[in-house]
Parts: structure tokens; C-alpha cells; sequence
């Protein structure tokens, strides 16, 4: 070996040393997950400057740094004050509602209505006529917004809206706006909305959170009317769309003053997203319902594991059932000792989930841990086609969480999400009678089902379930 082989040789090496003991150095100081900080430190010890590279690109949490440098960075989150809410000091608060108030440090707000609305195409159609009704304010945010026939549709109304005079403000998340090509946001812009795309990736100057993900679906009208749930923009909503490739889900229409918190909480990631601050509208009018009702959001920022301890909580203070509809469920060990321990101490739980995923790995990490669900006498139930995307929590008979959120660990750690609490005796009886119908059609599964899986396909699922973290 000459001497200039074993220069660049002893460079290289130092270099390697240098950039990994950085990102391990990192990682143990920044990841309060210990599975998570192992993981990182070993990609970046076996792979060279790959693994730094990596972590680097997919491990850091640049999110929490640019919202203090922006000032934005714990903005309090307060209740409205335009009506009395419930859990006052002085006041006995029943455990569930505990729960959503010790997280999040809310009381629920008092006075508000729900409406579930079914499938895109009752959604869409109460959305634009919401759209076309709008005199003062249009705020919209959605993960994917894609520019087909629906999304189309949606720039038509907007663009109407901003000629006679609405303020119309459209943020979707760079990641979800490059599902279809090419992407919504030149025609958003040809249409004179203002549009902005949440943590672009660039490389100058340099944006590299590629794992972070605005996957929040929020629209607000007037400050008056709010919709919020698991529905993105576009013809893959549909149940019958024109590809014939459609989804089932639920949206949900809110009246009263929760929706100020929508437009406060959107103000919030338009700032992240460069906007300026929004003047947020509400109404002092209480809706003719009385839904009792809390914003939880959630995300890597000063909201992390929100929904993760709300879920928890109103689990482990459960006394008769728990419904839950999600379309990826890889849940925490956490939440499956929530799980159960409910189902050991008599709690109907049931998990509803579809029974052809979008993303077969997470079918198949699932099906690596679904026993230990099924022993404690969970059940789990697949719906038939088409891809069920509902996300729903209820409990008993006047708990239910709704939002964008799935019970998977990129939504519960790396996204930014979005869940309502809801108290109502009323709402809980609509949503509760959808889910069970879902689950009179849909097909359960077995212990001796999971339990007699092939060899191989036993293996498929356990290496599926290392992944379950990044999935």
C-alpha cells in the first residue's frame, strides 16, 4: 500500500469516526425514544457515511429549532371565552375528561355541533357549498391535494371565493402535494389563492425534513364552520370514483366556538409554513347542539405524544366498549397493554380494520403482534373492500376522538396531527351505530388464525414488524 493510499485511508476513517460520533452524540442527547436512539446508532456505525447521512435527513427534528427561532414555539392554547366551559376549578372532573384537560391543559368547550358526514361525496359536496357561501375567511389544510377531477373542483370554488373578496388561505404538506403529478399548486396560484406548502424539501438553503409531515385535514369558513377528519382532497377519496380505485371514510362538520381553536391552530402551521399571522374569526354564537368538545393537536413540537397519552388515558378509564376504526393500526406497547388490560377487566374492545390495505407491509407487521391482542380477548375485525380510511375512536356511551390521526407510530411521533374530543350522548350514538354496522360486514379474525400462520409468513411479518417504527 503506497503512503498516499494509506493517507486517504486514514482520512476516510477519521472522517467516519468524526461524523458518527456526531449523530450518536446527537441521538443519545435528542431521542427520548431509546429504541429509537439505539436504531439511529446503529445504522450510523454499520454504514459508513450512508448512516450519518441518513440520520441527518430522516432522524433530526428540525421543526421544534425553526418554531423558536419564528417565535411561535408554544403559542397557549386558551379557551375561547366566548362561552362558559366545562371542568371549572371548583369542579369534580369525571375521569375521561381528566384525560384530554391534564394533557392538553384545555377545559372542553361547551356548546358546539357535530355532524358526521359519510364518503367524499356527501364531504366534498357540503364543503363547497360551504366554499360558496363564504363571505369573509377560507382556511384550508390537507395532506394530499391532488389535481384531478375533485381537486380540480376545489381551485374552481376557491378562486371564485377570492374574486369577490374571501381571504382564502390553502397550506398543504410538500410531501402529500407530490402524490399526483403535476401538483396542485401552480393552478392554486394561477386561481390568485395564496398557497403554501408545509416544510418544503429543498436542498439551498437547506429543508431536509422528509419525515416530519403536516397530515392534518382542516378547513375552516367564516370562522363559523369547521370540517376536520381523515379526508384528503381528491378523487381517491370517492367510494365510487371515476378509477374505480376509491376508499370509505368519515368527515365531520363542526358549528360553534371549537372552531375558532381550528383557525388559531391553523394560524399556527401557516406560520410555520412562512405565512403571515392570520386574523383568526369566531363566533360568540353557541351552536343549536351540545356537544362538549376539545382540539388535542399533535406533532413533534411542543404538542409531541399528545394523542398517544389522550388515547391511553380514555382507554385505561373505559368501563363497557371501545370501538376503534383506523386503517393502519401498529400499535405501541403501550397501547397494547391499554388495550388489554380493558379487555381483561370486561370491556368490549373491538379494532376495525380493512381487510386489503394500501400498504400490505403494515398488514404484515400487524400480523407479528395481533396474537397478544387476540389472547386478552380483543377483537379484530376486517371490513371488505373497498380501502377503509376512517379513523374513529368510541368509548362507552358519550366518549368519541375523531381526526386525521392513525394509531401507527409515524402518526403518533412524526406527523402532525389533528384529534377533537367529543362528549355527547347523541353524537356518540350516530358514530357508535356507523362503527357497528362496519363491524356486522366486516370478518373477524381468530386466535387460531394468527396463530397458524406459515413459517414464512411468519417470518415476513416479524421482519415487516422491525420496521413498524419508520412505517
Amino acid at each position: 500500500m503506497t503512503a498516499d493510499a494509506t493517507y486517504y485511508g486514514v482520512l476516510l476513517l477519521a472522517l467516519h469516526v468524526l461524523t458518527a460520533s456526531s449523530a450518536t452524540l446527537h441521538a443519545l442527547l435528542f431521542k427520548s425514544d431509546s429504541r429509537a436512539a439505539f436504531g439511529w446508532i446503529g445504522v450510523v456505525i454499520v454504514f459508513p457515511y450512508a448512516g450519518a447521512l441518513l440520520y441527518l435527513l430522516f432522524g433530526i427534528n428540525r421543526v421544534r429549532r425553526k418554531a423558536q427561532r419564528r417565535g411561535i414555539l408554544g403559542i397557549p392554547w386558551t379557551e375561547s371565552g366566548l362561552l362558559p366551559v366545562a371542568g371549572s376549578e371548583d369542579e369534580a372532573v369525571p375521569p375521561m375528561q381528566h384525560v384530554g384537560r391534564t394533557v392538553t391543559g384545555q377545559p372542553l368547550v361547551e356548546h358546539n355541533q357535530v355532524s358526521m358526514l359519510v364518503n367524499g361525496e356527501a364531504t366534498f359536496e357540503r364543503m363547497l357549498e360551504c366554499i360558496a357561501q363564504a363571505t369573509n375567511q377560507i382556511l384550508l389544510m390537507t395532506y394530499i391535494f391532488d389535481r384531478d377531477s375533485t381537486g380540480s373542483t376545489f381551485v374552481s370554488a376557491l378562486g371564485d371565493a377570492v374574486a369577490r373578496g374571501v381571504e382564502v388561505c390553502v397550506l398543504v404538506d410538500d410531501i402529500g402535494r407530490r402524490y399526483r403529478f403535476p401538483t396542485i399548486m401552480p393552478a392554486l396560484r394561477d386561481a390568485g389563492i395564496d398557497a403554501r406548502c408545509f416544510m418544503p424539501i429543498r436542498l439551498f438553503p437547506p429543508s431536509l425534513s422528509l419525515n416530519l409531515r403536516n397530515h392534518r385535514k382542516l378547513m375552516v369558513v367564516d370562522g363559523t364552520v369547521g370540517f376536520a377528519g381523515g379526508m384528503n382532497i381528491g378523487d381517491r377519496q370517492l367510494a365510487n370514483p371515476p378509477s374505480g380505485h376509491g376508499s370509505t371514510d368519515l368527515h365531520f362538520e363542526f358549528a360553534g366556538p371549537i372552531v375558532r381553536d381550528f383557525g388559531r391552530l391553523f394560524d399556527e402551521d401557516w406560520q410555520r409554513a412562512d405565512g403571515a399571522p392570520i386574523e383568526v374569526l369566531g363566533s360568540s354564537e353557541a351552536a343549536a347542539a351540545h356537544c362538549r368538545c376539545r382540539l388535542v393537536p399533535d406533532g413533534p413540537d411542543n404538542h409531541l405524544d399528545h394523542l398517544s397519552m389522550v388515547i391511553e388515558g380514555v382507554i385505561s378509564s373505559a368501563s363497557k366498549r371501545i370501538r376503534i376504526v383506523t386503517p393502519y393500526f401498529l400499535p405501541s406497547r403501550k397501547l397494547i397493554g391499554a388495550l388489554q388490560a380493558a379487555a381483561l377487566r370486561g370491556v368490549d374492545v373491538c379494532v376495525v380494520l380493512p381487510a386489503k390495505n394500501n400498504w400490505p407491509i403494515v398488514q404484515w407487521a400487524l400480523g407479528h403482534t395481533m396474537w397478544e391482542l387476540l389472547n386478552a380477548g380483543v377483537r379484530i375485525v376486517m371490513q371488505p373492500p373497498p380501502f377503509a380510511h376512517t379513523k374513529c375512536i368510541v368509548i362507552d356511551e358519550d366518549y368519541a376522538l375523531v381526526g386525521s390521526t392513525n394509531l401507527d407510530p409515524r402518526s403518533l411521533r412524526l406527523n402532525f396531527e389533528l384529534g377533537i374530543e367529543v362528549f355527547s350522548s347523541d353524537f356518540n350514538r350516530t358514530l357508535g351505530a356507523h362503527v357497528e354496522a362496519l363491524c356486522a360486514k366486516s370478518v373477524s379474525i381468530t386466535r387460531e388464525q394468527a396463530s397458524n400462520r406459515g413459517g414464512m409468513v411468519r417470518v415476513r411479518d416479524a421482519l415487516a414488524a422491525l420496521f413498524s417504527p419508520y412505517l
